[in-house]
């Protein structure tokens, strides 16, 4: 009986985790302002990662090469206290 009530809150967490973002490899960022112009979202996202101390370049198409690493672009909002926040999740390209 406790198996069956505890594989669903294992399936959600693992679920949960998946979306998040924060698996090995990733680089996840949150950025100080919303940005609903891609152009202005891709600078930033470049500002960010130079003063990270990373050489990158926009390739196009939503995705960037980030120390010479093919990385694809995948924004995501989430809500934290009914507040919406605009995360930013580069995958790396495989």
């Amino acid at each position: 009986m406790f198996v069956i009530l505890f594989i669903p809150f294992l399936l959600v967490g693992y679920f949960a985790y998946k979306t998040s973002g924060y698996q090995k490899g990733n680089i996840v960022m949150h950025l100080d302002e919303w940005y609903k112009d891609y152009n202005q979202y891709v600078k930033a996202i470049e500002i960010e990662l130079k003063e990270r101390g990373k050489k990158v370049s926009y390739l196009g198409n939503y995705r960037f090469e980030i120390d010479g690493q093919h990385y694809i672009l995948h924004p995501l909002i989430v809500t934290h206290a009914r507040v919406p926040t605009q995360r930013t999740i580069l995958k790396p390209e495989k």
